[in-house]
Parts: C-alpha cells; structure tokens; sequence
C-alpha cells in the first residue's frame, strides 16, 4: 500500500483540500484554528474515515456519535496509535483498496509509444536482459526494465517470483508441482528459493 499525505495547521485550508481530492482518511486534531475538528467535519461534502485527536476525553463520546474510526487523547502511545491504524485499515481496505485493484492498470513505454494494460490481464513477465516481456491475453510487449523494479508497480501478493526469470499472476495460474508452474499456454520453472513464497501466495487465490 502507497501512502500519501499532506499536513495543514487550520481547518479552512484542509477542507478545501479534503473536499476537492479523492482522500480515503483523515486524522484530524480537535482543537484546529478557525473551526475545531467536529466543524471541519460538518463542512466536509463527501463522507471520509476520520481519526480524532483531542485533549478532551469527553470528545470521544461525540466522535463515536459522529462515525469515527476512532478518537485518540493526546499525548498517543505507540501501542495505542497500532490498533487506531489496523481499525482503519480494516475499514478503508474492503471498500476502497481492493475495488480499485480490480481495475488498477499500468502504464509504460514500448516501442517508443506510452501503453496501458489491464493488471488483470497480464499472464506473467519474463526478464530479456535489460529488459523484462510482458505476457498479457492478447499481446506481449517488451520493456526497458528490470524484474525487480517492475514487480513493484503490481499488485503486491497477487504477483509472485517464481524463478529468476519469471514473475506470475496468481489469478492466471492453473496449477504447479515440486519443479514447475503451469499457465495458458506454457510451463514455467519453480525455482527452489522462491517455492514456499509461491505455495503461501497461491493458497489465497484458490
């Protein structure tokens, strides 16, 4: 998961940001200039996952009134802010994150003209070199990378290196033994380091 974020130190220059960009969660501090938290809530026109934090211990009962994933007093344990965070993991991840890994495309250069797959679709990759060829349905295109820097652009767990040469998609795999992996249309080696990486990832789309 890519985690981006932005700070700002009063309520009107963050509801104007929150409420013209696609944002999956806010953590916002009670006691904001101009407005305080619970305001900046109100002026929101789209709905967000909130974390509150407060000196208030009262504000607790309003933020859990209001929806919020949580409402942390402040100063925050470490220990106390990990179960805030896995809270909110657990809500944004159902709804938002993996609806968008099912259209999630990438983008990158072939033969000198910018393409766009569907992550879905691509088979599995296979290094040439300096450059890795991308298997999908309908076509193969190869590209100037290296394995490593393109299996970081795909869905994490649902791509899995299976050899030095090869990385597959786990949606298209058909089945494996002890030495080899089998997709539509060829047998690709297993390679021993990476079987019980493999194994493990290919449980979870069975």
């Amino acid at each position: 998961m890519i985690l981006n974020y932005l700070k700002f130190y009063d309520a009107v220059n963050a509801s104007e940001f929150l409420n013209y960009n696609e944002i999956d969660f806010a953590v916002i501090s009670s006691d904001l200039n101009v407005h305080n938290g619970f305001e900046l809530f109100d002026q929101l026109k789209q709905k967000i996952e909130i974390v509150m934090l407060t000196k208030n211990p009262q504000d607790a009962i309003k933020a859990f009134e209001e929806g919020f994933v949580d409402c942390l007093q402040k100063p925050v344990s470490y220990e106390r802010f990990k179960k805030t965070a896995d809270r909110l993991v657990k809500r944004i991840t159902p709804v938002n994150l993996s609806e968008k890994k099912e259209d999630y495309f990438i983008h990158f250069k072939c033969n000198l003209k910018s393409e766009k797959v569907l992550v879905n679709n691509i088979k599995w990759i296979e290094a040439m070199g300096d450059y890795v060829k991308i298997v999908t349905q309908n076509k193969n295109y190869v590209v100037l990378s290296s394995m490593k820097a393109f299996i970081s652009r795909l869905p994490e767990n649902q791509f899995v290196r299976i050899h030095k040469s090869y990385i597959v998609n786990l949606k298209k795999v058909i089945n494996h033994d002890s030495n080899n992996v089998f997709m539509d249309g060829k047998i690709l080696p297993l390679s021993r380091n990476q079987k019980l990486t493999f194994k493990e990832n290919f449980a979870k789309y069975q």
